[in-house]
């Protein structure tokens, strides 16, 4: 099993440029540990966070200065909504990416998104249209790798003529492609095309297991040997001495977050989707934890624990631990990675 992060950006307003080097600082750390992969949060500005958290709504940027600064950790983001963007463009600024990050270190990943109508209609988009538009939009990006010639595009959402996408990305005939979704059809799509499948850190590992399974089965049909080993799992993960100790790092950094949140309809998503009920936002962690969301303790019972939700779920190829927040200390933070890749890591390595 590899590991990698979930850079799932959200720390309390203080200037973008500041939230940005934590992030970058933090990758930098996971490459010089041996984390095989980051993925990177695209989270667009909503009337909740003005004021009170910092975005990056362009992942694809901090990846090209980061490209710098690491030398093995491949990158991606989670994910490119392309339902928000013309597939031309999409197409191109990817392509510039890989030449510049390095073929093979970077991952096209993309999807719908956390399901608000927010994002598309302050472009002038449908929301119940997303998924729809994303699919027309995957297979225009497609055709723009692939294609030599101009061609024109007319489909029921996107439109164009004479389209020349350059440069072409450095890997043909596309670039390795992660999805994260819900729906079947892209479940589906995704395991006959060999894409990797990323599940939420909030999915419980019966929801992850029946996504899994699914994948599996059409990888399988596909001709695909060992199809499960592209589907990565995730969860928040910090190392401490005790719980009770993880649990007072964490506690205001996750209040804060749920607080606002909470105003995005998280809670209500929580509950319906996930199962997780939470009443009160100063105990949203106790309840994250009680449904293994957040794996807060000592080095040999978080391997214990992970090892259990790896079984539950039926497997997969890759974990991905949650980062790009802002708990505890930058320090302790740090030395909840290290003490993973060290001495937890090697205790999962017959998985």
């Amino acid at each position: 099993m590899d590991f990698g992060l979930f850079s799932n950006g959200f720390r309390p307003h203080t200037s973008a440029s500041q939230t940005y080097q934590d992030d970058i600082d933090e990758i930098v750390l996971a490459d010089r540990l041996g984390f095989r992969d980051v993925y990177i949060s695209e989270h667009h500005g909503e009337p909740p966070y003005i004021n009170c958290v910092d975005t990056i709504p362009a992942p694809e940027l901090m990846m090209c200065k980061l490209a710098a600064l690491t030398k093995n950790i491949r990158m991606g983001a989670a994910v490119k909504l392309l339902h928000l963007h013309h597939p031309l463009d999409v197409a191109v600024q990817a392509a510039i990416i890989e030449h510049l990050v390095g073929k093979g270190r970077f991952i096209f990943g993309f999807g719908s998104g956390f399901p608000h109508p927010q994002f598309a209609e302050a472009r002038g988009l449908t929301f119940e249209d997303r998924h729809a538009r994303l699919h027309e939009s995957l297979e225009i990006i497609l055709k723009c790798w692939a294609d030599d010639e101009p061609f024109d595009v007319d489909g029921v959402y996107w439109k164009g003529k004479n389209m020349v996408a350059l440069p072409k990305p450095l890997s043909r005939p596309y670039l390795p492609m992660a999805t994260a979704t819900d729906t079947l059809d892209m479940i589906r799509l995704a395991a006959e095309r060999g894409y990797a499948l990323l599940c939420a850190f909030f999915e419980s590992e019966e929801m992850l297991r029946g996504k899994a399974d699914i994948y599996e089965d059409a990888g399988k049909a596909a001709g695909h040997a060992d199809p499960r080993k592209m589907v990565a799992g995730s969860r928040a993960v910090y190392v401490t001495e005790s719980e009770k100790e993880a649990l007072a790092h964490l506690r205001p950094a996750v209040t804060h977050e749920v607080g606002i949140q909470a105003e995005r309809g998280f809670r209500t998503v929580l509950k319906r989707v996930y199962g997780v009920e939470v009443h009160n936002n100063d105990q949203a962690l106790d309840a994250l934890v009680e449904a293994g969301i957040y794996v807060l303790c000592d080095l040999d019972r978080v391997a214990r624990k992970i090892r259990t939700y790896y079984e539950d779920c039926g497997g997969f190829g890759s974990f991905l631990l949650v980062g790009g927040k802002n708990w505890t200390t930058k320090e302790n933070r740090a030395r909840s990675l290290r003490r993973f890749m060290e001495e937890v890591a090697p205790q999962l390595n017959d998985l």
